[in-house]
């Protein structure tokens, strides 16, 4: 079994168990996550703040797409479970804590005098992409039903804890072909009269934008697309038809089918106030298949943004206007580096993304915990704007049970399609992640401030992109040093002790 920590009774005695020995530090307003060993006894939490006990329970896998071969791995956190399993701990301080040593039982919280903002107000910029579908086939509900929000909602919720800047829409069918258990459908419909014109129908559009941001997603409204993969378009006929037809950028029926709806969703964008928030986001696609969308939209809708998400070296696109762009791990060389930062100060975004691949670092079931921390805390310290993955709840058929995916298209490694559970769970990977998150936010707030900038300095040198590539990276120990740093108490105010009487809850044992 995957991420299992066991701790026999005579090395918890050894290591002092019983006596406090569960120690997480916070910042003022942080959340953080922990795996517990299995006889910690976790006790009512201080005044304030919020201390919860969930069980990772085993979830299995095949160790290869379409195999036959499975393994188990805990992953599935389901808060208040007092199941058989891996524990994990969740503790929350608030924003007005006293720094100090706050008890909890075994769990020694160290707050100290620094503040985290809320999620929302964090520069990091995190780009998982959502997936309406699967959570309307999954629960049996209609798409956009009121049934439908409200078991999307603790999903996109814990999405925006993380810092979400995006909210996935759809402009036209199957924009990823149907490479997903679940293929995605429009949110917008093209409607083709009688007399060859277009009416477009954005009543889902709205109702679903407004909807992630009372979630707390965005403010990107990330709109995908116009290069599907495959280059099919579906419009409706005036007596309800459905028509498709391949639009190659560049081509008239490309033209025809695109250049209408531009001039008109952009106007429509300017009336609701979302104009400059939406992106045109393309995926993986040639650099000639952006450079003509660039064009046409240059002419229809002069302003509206570009994102890509690029398996091609950056230089390809040498000359396009692209606002959001996004790399694979693989072409993050230091020219690209040096670019990201002139790009920022032109008020412009660049993030990175792993996939099926590489193998490492990931946050497939395979790999371990600490590899999603590095995936998260990389981007401060390569400096890039964030992180970008493509799948927070593609889910396979049974998600709860089996992460394997060998569904329609290709088969992809089990762990890649999502980082969340359907009955609102979170992953164990996308609480690593977080972390790492977190982390990278505090050494953004840090490197302002000008303080440890050597220490600092001297730890990204570590986050070696090649070493990590390899899986020759020690991801535990850049883990620690990491937050080592980034809770370093030597700055701020000194710490008070505030030991609170324990009652202490039973845990189950493995």
């Amino acid at each position: 079994m995957k991420h299992a920590l066991t701790v026999t009774l005579s090395a918890a005695l050894a290591l002092g168990a019983f006596a406090g020995d569960v120690n997480i530090t916070l910042w003022r307003g942080e959340t953080a996550t922990k795996i517990l060993h299995d006889y910690a006894r976790v006790g009512d939490a201080p005044d304030g703040f919020e201390v919860k006990v969930g069980t990772a329970h085993e979830v299995r896998y095949l160790t290869r797409p379409f195999g036959t071969h499975y393994e188990s791995f805990a992953d599935r956190v389901e808060w208040g479970s007092k199941k058989p399993g891996v524990k994990v701990l969740s503790v929350a301080a608030p924003a007005d804590a006293k720094p100090g040593v706050y008890r909890a039982g075994d769990v020694k919280i160290t707050v100290i005098d620094r503040v985290l903002p809320p999620s929302g107000e964090w520069k990091y910029f995190l780009d998982l992409w959502q997936h309406p579908w699967a959570v309307s086939r999954y629960f049996g509900v209609k798409p956009f039903s009121p049934e439908h929000y409200a078991k999307m909602r603790p999903l996109w919720r814990m999405l925006a804890g993380a810092g979400q800047k995006t909210l996935t829409v759809t402009l036209l069918d199957k924009p990823w072909d149907n490479q997903c258990y679940d293929a995605y459908g429009t949110m917008i419909r093209h409607i083709k009269t009688k007399d060859g014109k277009w009416r477009f129908d954005y009543s889902v559009f709205d109702e679903y934008v407004a909807f992630g941001r009372e979630c707390g997603l965005g403010p990107v409204i990330s709109c995908y697309t116009m290069c599907p993969w495959g280059y099919m378009a579906t419009w409706e006929e005036e007596d309800g038809t459905v028509r498709k037809a391949k639009a190659v950028p560049g081509t008239k029926e490309f033209r025809s089918y695109w250049g209408d709806f531009l001039a008109d969703f952009a106007a429509h964008l300017k009336a609701k106030g979302w104009f400059e928030d939406a992106v045109v986001s393309i995926d993986e696609r040639s650099p000639d298949d952006v450079r003509n969308i660039a064009a046409l939209i240059a002419e229809k809708a002069p302003g509206l943004k570009i994102a890509i998400a690029g398996n091609r070296s950056p230089s390809q696109f040498e000359g396009i206007d692209i606002h959001h762009a996004c790399f694979g791990l693989y072409h993050l060389t230091g020219k690209l580096i040096a670019e990201a930062k002139e790009r920022g100060e032109r008020g412009k975004v660049t993030t990175y993304y792993v996939c099926c691949s590489p193998d490492h670092p990931n946050t497939l079931c395979h790999n371990e915990l600490e590899e999603a921390f590095w995936l998260g805390a990389y981007p401060a310290f390569a400096g890039l704007d964030g992180f970008l993955r493509w799948a927070w709840n593609s889910w396979p058929e049974d998600p709860m049970h089996d992460a394997s995916y060998t569904g329609i298209g290709s088969g992809w490694k089990a762990g890649d399609t999502y980082l969340v559970y359907p009955d609102g769970s979170p992953s164990l990977r996308f609480l690593e992640l977080r972390s790492g998150i977190v982390a990278a936010e505090k050494v953004r707030i840090l490197k302002e401030e000008s303080l440890f900038a050597d220490e600092i300095a001297a730890l990204g040198a570590k986050f070696d992109r090649k070493a990590a590539l390899a899986n020759k990276a020690d991801f535990g120990k850049l883990k620690s040093k990491t937050l080592e740093i980034v809770n370093n108490m030597s700055v701020g105010s000194d710490i008070e002790t505030s030991d609170h009487n324990p009652v202490f809850v039973s845990l189950e044992l493995k």
